[in-house]
């Protein structure tokens, strides 16, 4: 069989396996995009082929691997990437490692969930990266280092490194409680296969651009903990995120007080790097909109740019590092 008869054939048997989940949430609306090409025949070299070189990390979150990685191939015109999973990832906290490349891509959530066992002590605990990484990571973000967080990554290391989540904007966690800025609440809420609408708050950012008034989206939905005031807002949804809402977890007696963020697109400053979170992004029918590739390509190319940059140099504020963690020892 040929190449392009294979290439077809694979398409195909896709499209056969993922119509019970289109016909489930029905189709998406149009968007102002580029065209859609993942999981077609026109799949980029592995790895990507563009000028930006980005860390891509994860790790604590399961999530379809192949899927994922094929629509990173897919921005390959914009980006080149490699593959890195925690505890690995930490060693690229530290500038020093880190200069091989011109962003970071999160798709992590190392800490999450009950706590584990950790070694060496056999102590149930959640996992703490250590004051070496922490510092590190502090000294990252005053190089400048483009970030880009994506869905998940708002859990990672929020019981152990408070200080990372407030970089962020928001904490989750939903299988425990999540402090946040000193204030402890339930669990996180999760809603999949949500059809939403979002709009595009900010047009004039070049994280916006070609997304018009906004999009539709068939994704999982998050009621979690963040701070407004921290970030600039770039995108909202029409979800309402209220506990009723989360119709599985309310059944079970789950509840939360309050309403949580519309938000789930902003950008911040954090030391001299440029930041982006994009809470979109959970699995095949996120990541083929050509909606969501467009926003990922977009907010990589930001927070490398220059004026990613002049306004990271003007308006970010060193990372926040603990008394205890300063005074700490290099070692984890």
């Amino acid at each position: 069989m040929s190449k392009q008869l294979k290439m077809a054939a694979l398409a195909a048997l896709w499209a056969l396996m993922t119509l019970p989940m289109l016909a489930q949430n029905g189709p998406a609306a149009p968007v102002t995009a580029t065209p859609n090409v993942l999981f077609s025949g026109a799949r980029m070299p592995q790895g990507g082929s563009g000028a930006i070189r980005v860390l891509f990390i994860s790790k604590g979150h399961d999530f379809d691997r192949d899927g994922l990685m094929t629509a990173l191939d897919q921005l390959g015109g914009t980006i080149n990437w490699t593959h890195v999973e925690h505890p690995a990832a930490e060693v690229f906290y530290d500038p020093a490692n880190a200069k091989d490349y011109d962003a970071f891509v999160f798709y992590d959530a190392p800490s999450r969930g009950q706590p584990t066992p950790q070694p060496p002590s056999g102590v149930p605990g959640y996992r703490d990266p250590g004051p070496k990484a922490k510092k590190d990571f502090a000294k990252l973000v005053d190089s400048g280092k483009g970030l880009v967080f994506l869905h998940h990554a708002t859990a990672a290391w929020n019981h152990t490194w408070p200080e990372y989540s407030e970089m962020i904007g928001a904490a989750c966690d939903w299988g425990a409680p999540v402090t946040f800025e000193g204030k402890t609440n339930p669990n996180s809420g999760a809603r999949g296969r949500t059809p939403q609408h979002i709009t595009v708050l900010d047009k004039t950012h070049p994280v916006t651009v070609g997304l018009g008034d906004g999009f539709d989206i068939v994704d999982e939905t998050y009621l979690c903990e963040t701070d407004e005031k921290l970030v600039h807002p770039l995108l909202k949804t029409d979800f309402i995120a209220i506990d009723k809402n989360f119709e599985t977890r309310y059944a079970g007696g789950w509840r939360h007080p309050g309403q949580g963020t519309s938000l789930v697109g902003w950008y911040r400053a954090v030391g001299k790097s440029p930041l982006v979170y994009l809470q979109n992004g959970h699995d095949a029918v996120a990541w083929s909109n050509p909606a969501w590739q467009k926003l990922v390509s977009n907010a990589i190319k930001w927070v490398v740019s220059p004026e990613g940059k002049a306004f990271a140099a003007k308006e970010g504020k060193p990372m926040k590092i603990a008394k205890d963690v300063r005074n700490a020892k290099d070692s984890n």
